[in-house]
């Protein structure tokens, strides 16, 4: 492997490798031993990935919000930039436990210009065992095995 520089989001149950380029290449979903849902950085080719990038070459800068697990990637040319905040969120319970759901938030937030963006959403289940389905809404995607 060249090139390991990524940053980590997690939220204690599970972890998830974010590239430099914006390229979520490594995640086992819902728990660290559970099999990965992304794994491209394995197997370029049948792993999986889920990459937020911009169209052209751009700056790119990585860095966490202050005193939290929040990743941000910023990317900027000329008068175009934008930022991706990626994160795994955990809530503290009415009985003061944590509930951590499978959740990758990744929110695009252009801060100038009119940016071209590219998302590729290819998860790849459990190593890549079975195939899939996605489903795109204009709220949330939706990600299935139909076999296994």
């Amino acid at each position: 492997m060249k090139n390991l520089d990524y940053g980590i989001i997690g939220n204690c149950k599970t972890a998830a490798l974010v590239s430099r380029t914006g390229s979520i290449d490594w995640c086992c979903l819902p728990d660290f031993d559970s099999g990965s849902f992304f794994a491209h950085i394995l197997d370029k080719e049948n792993g999986g990935f889920f990459s937020i990038e911009p169209v052209g070459r751009y700056r790119i800068e990585q860095t966490y919000l202050n005193r939290t697990n929040i990743l941000r990637t910023r990317f900027t040319r000329n008068g175009d930039s934008f930022e991706i905040l990626d994160f795994m969120p955990r809530y503290l319970t009415e009985e003061r436990s944590y509930h951590c759901p499978p959740d990758i938030i990744r929110y695009i937030r252009v801060l100038s210009g009119q940016p071209q963006i590219c998302v590729h959403y290819n998860p790849r289940p459990n190593y890549a065992e079975h195939p899939t389905d996605v489903q795109v809404t204009s709220q949330f995607i939706k990600h299935f095995t139909t076999a296994g």
